[in-house]
């Protein structure tokens, strides 16, 4: 054999080697039952993803960025259409038409069991004056009340009457029914949902308490289908979460009496997707972290600031006040802000 043609083979069996592994996510796929990937399977696809990345069983899995090696295993996914990344959440559309937006993705709690129901709280204070406020808490059960329970002491100071609902009492009747209030302070996930895969935010996306269950996509059709509602998961566990057109849709008549929002989640604000929609319902400000939080700087800048809104400061004064609110929060570029009348006193 001549020289010649022993490079040429050797370089054809190097080039082969260089394609055997530079697709190693694809490669994992050829080791399951083709049964396994059907199209009512998406939540074991979703969970066969985060598992996957998290156990870093492939080697070129270690030491790098856990969200694009996510995305990229969805998108070489024979199921799946497409998924895209904006900030923290991952759209994944299916190829039945159906839509995740993956919320927190490696929020994955070993110590408790997301498929026990969490207790449903409800529970009413009655002040003597017409202020109303409601104070939902879908993430109690991850994250505790401590804050909420402050937040009530100072509104009934103010005479406030208060409806605090926790868990799966946050449900999408509540949203739906109940959010006319003077005060509506929220504590959740939330995310953006890519509905055309081209990697752009086209609509925050706020969770409610209620559990998606094999029942849900019948039970809420026209929601699903008109994008007022999307599957949010958080971990292993999916949730029903709305969009800026559930607000839409249901607030246009109600309209909200010139309320404060307070959405104290992530990316409540990142864009005015969803303020918009409560602003043009009737809210006279609708206030939200910029970009991500982290619970307990959520939670002790939730209670400053109410605890600044009853000393009579303005909503402007108040987000200058706390701005990041803590360390993490200015790692991630994150400001507490608002959109809307920054002039706004609680009454």
């Amino acid at each position: 054999m001549s020289f010649h043609l022993r490079i040429q083979l050797l370089s054809m069996v190097l080039f082969l080697l260089l394609i055997g592994g530079g697709f190693p996510l694809q490669a994992q796929f050829q080791d399951h039952d083709p049964d396994y990937f059907s199209p009512q399977s998406t939540d074991a696809i979703i969970q066969q993803g985060i598992q996957m990345i998290q156990d870093g069983k492939n080697s070129v899995l270690h030491d790098s960025p856990r969200l694009p090696l996510l995305v990229s295993w969805f998108n070489h996914h024979p199921f799946i259409d497409y998924a895209t990344c904006i900030q923290n959440s991952i759209t994944v559309k299916f190829l039945d038409g159906s839509s995740v937006v993956l919320l927190d993705p490696f929020d994955i709690s070993e110590d408790c069991d997301r498929n026990l129901l969490s207790p449903l709280f409800h529970e009413m204070y009655t002040g003597s004056s017409n202020k109303t406020a409601v104070v939902l808490n879908p993430a109690e059960s991850m994250y505790g009340h401590h804050h909420c329970q402050r937040i009530i002491s100072i509104l009934l100071n103010r005479d406030y009457s208060i409806e605090y609902l926790a868990n799966q009492a946050v449900d999408v009747s509540y949203i739906k029914n109940n959010l006319s209030a003077s005060i509506i302070y929220m504590n959740t996930h939330a995310g953006y949902f890519d509905v055309d895969g081209d990697s752009q935010a086209d609509a925050v996306v706020i969770a409610t308490g209620e559990h998606w269950t094999n029942e849900t996509e019948t039970q809420y059709t026209y929601e699903i289908e008109n994008h007022l509602i999307v599957k949010g998961m958080v971990g292993d566990q999916g949730f029903v979460a709305f969009t800026p057109a559930f607000i839409e849709h249901y607030y246009m008549e109600k309209q909200f009496p010139d309320s404060l929002v307070y959405m104290a989640t992530c990316y409540a604000l990142y864009d005015d997707s969803m303020a918009e929609k409560f602003l043009d319902a009737g809210a006279s400000v609708y206030i939200g972290w910029s970009q991500n939080t982290v619970f307990w700087a959520n939670s002790r800048t939730s209670i400053r600031a109410f605890r600044l809104f009853s000393y009579g400061f303005t909503v402007d004064q108040v987000c200058r006040f706390i701005r990041s609110g803590g360390f993490y929060n200015w790692l991630f570029h994150s400001t507490l802000t608002y959109q809307g009348d920054g002039t706004y006193r609680i009454p």
